[in-house]
């Protein structure tokens, strides 16, 4: 695996640094295995490196997620030994007190289920979340005087790990970073993040707070940190993008995700949701079914990460293979096993200021990339850094269209720019953590 880590005198003499020597950082992540989400896996990664570069990290997450948003089996991937505490949301301790004073008159379960999702739904500033501030700055405070710690780190969404940042840190006086995955404030153009008027009047108030006091603002590309600082103006502003594991890569696919027939494979393996989505591609086939290409036949186009039906309704599903919700061991397979992955970006703001953490796994793959994008956006740069793409405009079916059949007719010689390795290695997650690592160095 690269590293961007500089090999130096205490390295060659002493190796890594043993654990008790090493600085602590409590690491707040609401979003940590098992909990199965994009967000999950750039603090997954970072926490499991850290300790490569003189952090021990801290987790501080939600205790007792639901089952349906985990994957059990992202908890193998954690790095044995990482120090994990998990605080439950205050309301869950609520109704499981409301619910044994009621339950020997009904259903103890009943009620404590019925109450955790009333009493969560009435807190909802900054977020969703926000019934976990309180016994999340209570964990964070025993974690604190138990064996202390140098800094904080908090990624957001949800917001309300940066509100506990702020507010572990006014108590304990260590500095704290906050890390953008998203934007807070969204400017009310993406579609799939919709606030209440609650979230709305106080979010950009509690967020500047939280701004003025943090040592250090991280975010996922160029674009949010020109964002952010127009309402803040910080000397620590870093751009660490989400990258890859090129472990994750190392072995070839499963039998059964090879290409062991005549099909050009298409894949797509993330979410869809309002303003995000392979809406395009589907349209795409839609297009070539309609116009009877004679190429359609070889096409075979395969996604997974959301509920299966859309191709049934578009349909197309004798093209389209839907498989759902898969594990991330699977994802990779299926990148693995492509002629091209399609990625598609948001709508609204994030159309040219985001970049998917998805794209990252598509370039540690090694394979081409089939890109709905603007030409002057973030995603846009990344390609053109490594090459190997090729990108038609959001919305434009048909020019994708176009592409799908020169791949299928086997006319695409020139249909995506040339693959330049040396630019991918600086998309490693563990170079990345180096990055995060030497950033709190200078803030601890």
């Amino acid at each position: 695996m690269s590293s961007n880590r500089p090999f130096g005198l205490i390295e060659f003499l002493f190796g890594d640094l043993p654990i008790k020597f090493m600085k602590k950082v409590l690491f707040i992540a609401y979003l940590y295995p098992p909990i199965a989400n994009s967000g999950t896996r750039r603090s997954l990664e970072f926490v499991n490196y850290l300790p490569d570069y003189g952090w021990k990290p801290i987790v501080l997450t939600v205790a007792n997620p639901s089952l349906k948003s985990c994957e059990l089996s992202l908890l193998d991937e954690v790095r044995p030994g990482t120090c994990i505490e998990r605080a439950p949301l205050w309301s869950d301790l609520l109704a499981e007190k409301i619910a044994n004073i009621f339950g020997r008159f009904i259903d103890r379960t009943w009620v404590a289920k019925g109450l955790k999702y009333r009493i969560q739904g009435l807190l909802q500033v900054p977020d969703e979340c926000a019934a976990w501030w309180p016994t999340a700055i209570r964990r964070a405070e025993e974690i604190f005087r138990r064996e202390g710690f140098d800094a904080i780190y908090a990624s957001g969404w949800p917001w309300t790990s940066f509100m506990i940042a702020a507010e572990v840190s006014r108590r304990t006086g260590r500095p704290y970073v906050v890390d953008y995955r998203d934007l807070w404030t969204s400017y009310g153009d993406v579609e799939w993040d919709k606030k209440t008027l609650l979230q709305r009047w106080f979010g950009p108030i509690l967020e500047k707070y939280v701004l003025r006091k943090a040592s250090a603002i991280v975010a996922t590309t160029s674009s949010f940190i020109k964002i952010l600082e127009e309402s803040v103006k910080k000397e620590k502003m870093v751009c660490i993008t989400n990258g890859f594991d090129p472990d994750d890569f190392r072995n070839p696919p499963n039998p059964d995700c090879s290409q062991r027939d005549h099909f050009v494979r298409v894949v797509y393996t993330g979410v869809w949701r309002p303003g995000y989505g392979p809406d395009d591609l589907y349209r795409a086939v839609r297009h070539l079914k309609g116009i009877n290409s004679n190429y359609i036949q070889r096409l075979k186009v395969i996604v997974a990460g959301y509920p299966c039906g859309q191709a049934r309704e578009y349909g197309v599903d004798d093209v389209i293979e839907e498989l759902g919700p898969i594990p991330h061991a699977r994802a990779v397979d299926l990148m693995m096993s492509a002629n091209a992955l399609y990625l598609p970006v948001s709508k609204g703001v994030y159309e040219k200021a985001s970049i998917p953490g998805k794209l990252f796994e598509y370039i540690g793959s090694g394979r081409p990339i089939l890109a709905s994008v603007e030409p002057d956006s973030e995603v846009a740069a990344v390609l053109a850094s490594v090459g190997g793409a090729c990108s038609v405009l959001p919305g434009d079916f048909q020019e994708l269209a176009d592409s799908l059949h020169a791949m299928c007719s086997r006319d695409d010689d020139d249909l995506f720019t040339a693959r330049h390795t040396d630019a991918v290695a600086q998309y490693t997650r563990k170079g990345l953590t180096y990055k995060l690592a030497t950033l709190l160095d200078t803030i601890a």
